[in-house]
Formats: structure tokens, C-alpha cells, sequence
């Protein structure tokens, strides 16, 4: 067994080095090298290496650069040092950036989170195997892209915070007078001036509130709706374990030619979410993205300075070019008018329309349109 993969391995290599023009340059390499402390197969004997094993470390990298995926697995069996060799990181996003496409901010969290770029490139080719022929994102990927989600942006000093005003120097006799005010209040109530504090802090502390905008429409299946109640349950469930959890709300509005609001802006509960889930219901009829980013907006204005917005729409995009001027119109006049707004989108269905959705969700920032898009289950044909 041993002796045929060491062979298969062998082969592998030898296309490899022809491809790399390598082979022509045989006589001039140390092939006869002395071998290091842990011989290949943990053999205890002294031996001298001879053949690949004997080539500097840049030119195996470089000759490992040429091997398939498959091919790198096998290498990984032959011996401790060709498997050290192939468990190389930059290996792993080479070859998976040429399965997948280039690698953004988002798979290189998700690789983090996966210990490594082999462990996600494993885990999206098993994900693509489980759906064929639809595409899918790995686990990690989908964990990534609910984290951006559901999380505050970090705080600027320079945004001029509530709690920073009180830090800055004050005219003389303010300073003195609010200090004065300040330690007789305390000294008459001490317990009601540290609840009136605590109110302060807690009206300062930035809040978010997620609004799911759903498709509802004729060219959503059953199984599609089913993956976007899902994604938004999981969604909810990650938000509700977030530090900020407790001050967070969380809002649902389906559309398809009119819009329902599901749920309107209310403090994060899983388990009424959960009952909310499975009494939902599809809408049927056409798609009005703009109509639902309208609802969305009033369901947004009456929340305090403090809240960060964030829309998450779940469609296939299929709408026309009419349509979607109308809806990247009304994302932008939403994100002017109300300030920390953000939007994310989300593929599901036959034929998403990924340009049209990117250019839906790119507001002032179009260049992280891409960074904010994930296709959560998406088949590459048309559904007529």
C-alpha cells in the first residue's frame, strides 16, 4: 500500500516537473543530499535522500504549486516530510481560489475560523457535493458573513460619543456649578443620582436592529423560502449570544408586488422568532425590493441616534433594470437620510441576479458591495 502511493505521489510529481520545466535541469540539482535528522516514513536508520526529496524547499514549493488538490492529498501520504510540505497554507488558498474564485475578506475570516485554508477549502467542497448541483457556501463562511451582520462597528473617538462630551474641558464657572449640583444631589440621594446614572449609560450604549427583508415572490420555491427562514433563525440565534444581544431588536417584512410586515422592531426573543419561522407563509406575485427598503426605512425612524440599522435582504434579484435603479435609489435616499445604515445581501434561488444585488446593497460604499453579498443556495440557470 505504502509502495503505490509513494508511486501515485511519483507521478504526480513527474508531470509536475515537466510542466515546471524542471526536468531538463535534473544533473545540476543535489540529488544525492544528506538527509535530515527524521528520515521520510520515520525510518530510525541513517540514509541520504535522493530524487525530489533532495530539491532546495523553494523549488518543491514551486513544483507543488502546479498539483491539484487531489494530487496534494495523496502527497500527504507518502511520508512526514512531503505531508508537512503539502499542508502549506498558501498552497491551500492557491488551489482554492482556483476552484472557487478569489478569496475576499470574508473567506480569509472564514479560513481563520476554520484553522486553515485546507479545512475550508475541504469544507466547501463537501458543502458543494451535499447540494449539487446548486452552490453553496461552507459553514464557516455562512458563521463569517452572520458575524458582519449582527455586529456593532467599533466605536471612533472622533465621532464626538455622549460619553466623551463629559471628559472635555468646560468654562470655569459651568464646570463649577454642574460639580456643586452634582455632589449636593449626591449627598441627598446618593442611591437614585447611581440609578439615574446607570439610565444615562444605558440610553448611550449603541444599539442595532436587524430588519430582514424577504423574498416573497412567484420565483421563490418552497425550499428556497425554507433556506431563508433558516439562515434568518441561525442569524437570530448568533445575535442573541452577541454582548450587545439584550439591546438588540430584530424585525422581518416579506414582499413580493405589496410588502407585510411579519414583525415589527421588537428586543431579540429565539423562541418567539422560532413559532414566527414556522408560521410564515409565502406571498406569491412579483418582486418590489424598492417598496420593502420604503417599509423598512419607516420601520427604522422612529429608533434613536445611538441605533445602528442594518438590512439584510434575502431574494434571487431577479427584477428588471427599471426595478433595480428604483431599489438602489431607495437604499441610498434611506442611508442619507438615517444615519449607521448598512445593507447586506443574500442569494437564494435559480438565476440570482449577483450584479444586480450588489449594486442594490452598494450605497456610498459600492467597492465592499462584494465583502456584504453571500449566495447562501444558488443553482445557475433560469427558473423558466
Amino acid at each position: 500500500m505504502r509502495f503505490r502511493r509513494l508511486r501515485a505521489a511519483g507521478k504526480s510529481f513527474s508531470a509536475a516537473m515537466d510542466s515546471s520545466g524542471l526536468r531538463h535541469k535534473r544533473q545540476a540539482l543535489p540529488f544525492d543530499a544528506p538527509a535530515p535528522d527524521t528520515p521520510c516514513g520515520g525510518l530510525e536508520h541513517p540514509r541520504r535522500w535522493s530524487g525530489f526529496l533532495a530539491l532546495p524547499d523553494e523549488l518543491t514549493h514551486s513544483v507543488l504549486l502546479s498539483l491539484e488538490a487531489r494530487d496534494l492529498c495523496k502527497l500527504s501520504c507518502s511520508c512526514s516530510q512531503l505531508r508537512e510540505a503539502a499542508q502549506d497554507c498558501s498552497l491551500w488558498r492557491r488551489e482554492f481560489e482556483r476552484e472557487y474564485g478569489e478569496a475576499g475578506p470574508l473567506q480569509e475570516a472564514a479560513a481563520l475560523r476554520a484553522g486553515g485554508w485546507k479545512s475550508l477549502f475541504s469544507a466547501r467542497h463537501a458543502a458543494l457535493k451535499e447540494a449539487d448541483p446548486w452552490l453553496k457556501p461552507s459553514a464557516f463562511e455562512v458563521e463569517v458573513s452572520v458575524d458582519a451582520l449582527v455586529q456593532l462597528p467599533p466605536e471612533d473617538p472622533a465621532d464626538g460619543q455622549p460619553g466623551e462630551a463629559a471628559t472635555a474641558p468646560a468654562a470655569p464657572s459651568a464646570a463649577a456649578e454642574a460639580t456643586a449640583a452634582q455632589m449636593g444631589a449626591e449627598a441627598a440621594a446618593p442611591g437614585a443620582a447611581a440609578d439615574e446614572q446607570q439610565e444615562i449609560v444605558a440610553e448611550e450604549e449603541a444599539e442595532l436592529c436587524l430588519v430582514f427583508l424577504v423574498d416573497g415572490s412567484g420565483s421563490v420555491t418552497e425550499e428556497d423560502f425554507r433556506v431563508m427562514t433558516d439562515f434568518m433563525l441561525s442569524a437570530v440565534r448568533q445575535l442573541a449570544a452577541a454582548p450587545h444581544g439584550p439591546r438588540s431588536r430584530v424585525a422581518v417584512v416579506q414582499f413580493s408586488n405589496d410588502v407585510r410586515v411579519e414583525q415589527g422592531p421588537v428586543p431579540v426573543d429565539v423562541a418567539q422568532f422560532e413559532a414566527l419561522m414556522g408560521n410564515m407563509h409565502l406571498m406569491n406575485g412579483g418582486t418590489n425590493i424598492a417598496l420593502a427598503v420604503q417599509k423598512a426605512g419607516q420601520l427604522l425612524k422612529p429608533l434613536g441616534p445611538c441605533t445602528h440599522r442594518v438590512l439584510a435582504l434575502l431574494t434571487d434579484g431577479r427584477i428588471d433594470s427599471h426595478q433595480s435603479r428604483e431599489a438602489a435609489e431607495m437604499a441610498a435616499r434611506l442611508g442619507d437620510e438615517q444615519a449607521c445604515v448598512r445593507l447586506h445581501a443574500y442569494g437564494v434561488g435559480r438565476g440570482v441576479d449577483r450584479e444586480e444585488l450588489m449594486r442594490i446593497i452598494g450605497g456610498r460604499e459600492p467597492e465592499t458591495a462584494a465583502d456584504r453579498y453571500l449566495g447562501l443556495m444558488v443553482l445557475d440557470e433560469a427558473p423558466w
